[in-house]
């Protein structure tokens, strides 16, 4: 193991008698520790009651007054 140039050191000591080895941070492990995204508001095709009572059916059903 070669050792890097953005360690101290005594980093770089400890690395050449096998003491200790730095972690390999890769770009899998720093998005993996953020914080999970905000999910997007549910809308009124997905979940929510939508109230159909302002507007009339194009197709009259059978528990609609007359």
């Amino acid at each position: 193991m070669s050792t890097r140039q953005d360690l101290a050191w005594w980093q770089k000591l400890l690395v050449t008698l096998k003491l200790w080895r730095p972690t390999y941070v890769t770009k899998h492990t720093r998005l993996r520790d953020l914080p999970a995204p905000v999910p997007p508001p549910v809308t009124g095709a997905y979940g929510n009651r939508v109230d159909s009572t302002k507007r009339r059916r194009l197709v009259p059903q059978s528990s609609d007054r007359a």
